[in-house]
């Protein structure tokens, strides 16, 4: 019997302006495992991503989370169905200590009812300990316990990267998708990314994860999705994308390219 993926991507397009970002895209996620999304730049990663978190409408297509239709979803559901996500700019509260910034991602905070606070306020104080305790864990999890009462803004950008990967963790969804956390980083920051994901998947987490970054991607992912002009080239384990003629041809060409131009120039 085949398993059932967790998420699952079914014959999506969709458009902007005359632009066609995604073309007829379907893609599966398996649950408790790290999916990669790669490609050049424009092939339609981020799109598919805001399309999943429901940033992005789809012109045609379908979303299925768990066996549930969510094409559509607002953004601010995600959290509700198990789904969270960070994107390319940090989005880090740089005015905020690093452990604030992490308190910020569990949903249901103890101050959000003034009722809890006015009639239950103990109810509240213990939410909060609870909250302080799981924050402490996730900032040892990343590597950034020593930091937890640095201003975000004084965090490197690698720290920053982890602080957003903690902030993540924190909103207890079930599936972490992530846009490009491994770019720009240095290698040291780069495998504690990989590291804390893999950690993710093996506490019972499931990743969607885009990046450009080769050594993140192939170390860490189970399986990879390629993207190519809006349309999917290959799907495969990261040793079969590696060995797939298309997908070469598709890095390579594009590596020649820019050395002829750099030669004739």
């Amino acid at each position: 019997m085949t398993e059932r993926p967790m998420l699952e991507v079914e014959h999506a397009s969709v458009s902007f302006g005359g632009l066609r970002a995604l073309k007829d895209v379907s893609i599966q996620a398996q649950e408790g495992r790290v999916t990669a999304l790669i490609g050049p730049n424009g092939a339609g990663k981020s799109t598919l991503l805001g399309a999943v978190s429901g940033f992005t409408r789809l012109d045609e297509g379908r979303v299925t989370f768990r066996g549930q239709d969510i094409t559509g979803m607002r953004p601010h559901e995600g959290i509700g169905v198990g789904l969270a996500r960070t994107f390319q700019d940090l989005e880090v509260m740089q005015r905020l200590t690093v452990a604030e910034n992490v308190l910020l991602g569990f949903p249901h905070q103890p101050a959000e009812r003034i009722s809890r606070l006015l009639f239950t306020p103990w109810v509240a104080n213990r939410e909060h300990r609870r909250n302080v305790q799981r924050t402490v864990d996730l900032l040892h999890h990343v590597g950034l316990l020593e930091r937890a009462d640095t201003l975000a803004s004084d965090l490197s950008y690698g720290e920053q990267k982890l602080l957003v990967v903690a902030r993540l963790l924190a909103t207890g969804a079930d599936m972490l998708m992530l846009d490009e956390p491994g770019a720009g980083l240095p290698d040291v920051n780069l495998h504690q990314i990989g590291s804390v994901l893999r950690e993710a998947v093996a506490d019972g987490k499931t990743v969607l994860l885009v990046d450009h970054n080769m050594d993140l991607i192939m170390n860490y992912a189970d399986h990879v999705t390629v993207l190519h002009h809006g349309q999917v080239i290959a799907s495969g384990t990261p040793a079969q994308i590696q060995a797939d003629q298309s997908v070469i041809d598709v890095y390579f060409s594009r590596s020649h390219t820019t050395e002829e131009a750099t030669d004739a120039s």
